[in-house]
């Protein structure tokens, strides 16, 4: 069983460690703490386990590993591992004020987005037999921007720690993950957007992984806002920050009318193919847009400064609530009924 669990373990079960930790910086922002302590500990817990799971998978079951990671239709999904590492140190920083641990997760996330970035870029590129646009090109390709991002964010959360002497390169090296993020969402949403409008959409295709339009959206808004505040003591980039905040509003324009367009794909999923609920994975990756749209909104409202913007993060922080617990509950119904017993648990 053991042995099944780690050959089969998904990294797109990290989403549910981005989803986590998301919601809980959100509460945190709004005062609610039970919520924001209780997803802290709860993330101590999963990514540990996670990582320690897909540690097993690449020394235990390289072949298999591999040839994931090469993959169009699933490499982009490692990359979620990024972006959960850098949300658990932000949770860290913010929640606990623990500086070292966010550098350590930081310096992780680093090395894990230059190795798993350009391994999986440069296998698809030199791969010699390629899916046609229509079966390669997922929603999950968008993690390229949002692990970028994720490292943007945590990066400039832990710029008022960095020494005197380096903190001018740690800006500028926030501002170019910020950038490079930006780049990447917009030309993965282009080839999202041309690939649902023009080409023959199957009902089981709308799935989760087209929520992450969203996520993209939102988390370039949150490492944008997060920026500022230090772009302003930084003489070199502050000429910059009037870009930035235009930057933060038109992607916060562009996730928001990303969502009804995504949800209504979702209910017309449903309402044609009425199929009968089983959980999955990906199902992680509807709720991360959901949390980081919430917390990139209070962002903003405060970067603005747009009060106004305020009152839609705090009830949305109860759809993300919400979403999160039926995720959950899908899960736990997933690992616990007897039937499937013998698939694998995390697959």
């Amino acid at each position: 069983m053991l042995k099944s669990l780690v050959e089969k373990f998904s990294p797109v079960y990290f989403t549910m460690v981005m989803a986590t930790g998301i919601i809980s910086l959100a509460a945190e922002a709004q005062h609610i703490q039970w919520l924001a302590e209780g997803f802290f500990y709860l993330n101590v817990v999963l990514y540990p386990l996670f990582l320690l799971l897909l540690l097993g998978r690449l020394f235990g079951f390289y072949a298999g590993f591999k040839s994931e990671l090469a993959s169009h239709e699933n490499g982009p999904n490692f990359l979620a591992l990024i972006a959960a590492t850098c949300l658990v140190g932000n949770q860290f920083v913010v929640l606990r004020h623990n500086q070292m641990v966010g550098q350590a997760l930081w310096l992780f996330g680093a090395v894990c987005w230059i190795v798993l970035l350009y391994v999986f870029l440069i296998s698809v590129t030199l791969r010699r037999e390629k899916p046609p646009l229509e079966t390669g090109l997922g929603g999950n390709w968008l993690l390229l921007a949002v692990s970028t991002q994720a490292l943007a964010i945590l990066g400039a959360v832990l710029l008022p720690s960095t020494p005197p002497g380096t903190a001018d390169v740690g800006q500028f090296t926030v501002l170019g993950l910020f950038l490079l993020g930006s780049l990447f969402y917009i030309v993965v949403s282009t080839l999202l957007f041309y690939r649902l409008t023009f080409v023959r959409v199957e009902e089981q295709e709308v799935g989760a992984p087209y929520w992450i339009s969203v996520g993209g959206s939102a988390i370039t808004v949150m490492a944008g806002a997060t920026l500022l505040s230090s772009l302003s003591q930084a003489p070199a980039l502050a000429d910059i920050a009037g870009f930035v905040k235009a930057w933060c509003v038109l992607f916060w324009v562009v996730g928001t009318w990303w969502l009804p367009f995504v949800a209504a794909l979702r209910a017309w999923h449903h309402l044609r193919a009425r199929p009968a609920f089983s959980y999955k994975p990906a199902y992680w990756s509807m709720v991360f847009p959901l949390g980081m749209y919430t917390a990139s909104t209070g962002r903003l409202a405060q970067a603005l400064p747009l009060p106004a913007l305020r009152s839609i993060s705090a009830g949305f922080i109860w759809i993300a609530v919400l979403a999160w617990a039926v995720t959950l509950i899908g899960m736990l119904v997933h690992l616990f009924t007897p039937a499937k017993s013998t698939d694998p648990v995390l697959a």
